[in-house]
């Protein structure tokens, strides 16, 4: 974990050797999309993670990170794993990245020191991030099956972070997070099988998640199409959606 912000972090401020990094999830055009961000010196792209300032808790760093960089204040947010593993970080990486920036002071820099992380994922609206980096920063939206070269674990955190929901896919209210307030059953059938890894019959899927009550079919069709356009659907009990 690196952040371009180094003016607010220094080892008076922040507990050393501990980070936080964010797994954010959105659904798309029939994807599930992490947001991963890339600094203008380096070559490989990144969670978005940050230090834990000693006068907040790793929550309070969580929150703060996502909110700096998605806009959203009410984030559906769940810590998953502390991943401790003494090589997960890969120091070159970063000396690299300090060589870069000639006005960071190398001598005994923290970045060089071993780091823990915990890891928190993330569960926020597509349509409702509004993507904030700074001038040396890119953020952007990736597939979570075409993935690009990332930074030391953070691939094997993300593979984490979906084994972990897919594992309480039933406790968890992903559709109702994930999607807007009127969706279709296609967009809602995407999610189960992208997350699950298997494919579902339309009609046999249609009628477990409508069989209880929890999704309100709408009599209202998605404008986007003109020919046999969708219907729409919308969730009576979103907390409440093991519908699989």
């Amino acid at each position: 974990m690196i952040t371009n912000n180094f003016s607010s972090y220094n080892e008076e401020n922040i507990h050393p050797g501990f980070s936080v990094d964010c797994v954010i999830f959105s659904f798309n055009k029939g994807k599930i999309n992490v947001l991963l961000r890339k600094f203008e010196l380096e070559d490989y792209w990144s969670l978005l993670g940050g230090f834990m300032f000693n006068h907040e808790d790793a929550d309070g760093a969580a929150y703060r990170i996502l909110e700096s960089h998605t806009g959203l204040k009410n984030i559906f947010l769940k810590q998953f794993h502390l991943f401790s593993d003494p090589k997960r970080t890969d120091i070159e990486q970063n000396r690299d990245y300090l060589n870069k920036n000639s006005s960071i002071n190398h001598d005994g820099h923290w970045l060089l020191r071993r780091f823990i992380s915990l890891g928190y994922y993330a569960l926020v609206k597509y349509d409702e991030v509004q993507l904030s980096g700074s001038p040396d920063e890119t953020l952007k939206w990736y597939d979570i099956n075409k993935l690009p070269h990332l930074q030391s674990d953070h691939n094997d955190i993300i593979k984490t972070a979906l084994k972990t929901i897919k594992a309480m896919l039933p406790v968890i209210p992903i559709g109702y997070e994930l999607l807007p307030e009127k969706f279709t059953m296609t967009e809602l059938r995407k999610i189960y099988e992208i997350i699950l890894g298997k494919t579902f019959d339309r009609r046999n899927f249609q009628r477990k998640v409508l069989s209880d009550g929890r999704i309100v079919q709408l009599e209202e069709t998605k404008t986007s199409k003109t020919y046999n356009p969708p219907i729409l659907y919308t969730f009576k009990h979103p907390y409440k959606e093991d519908i699989i």
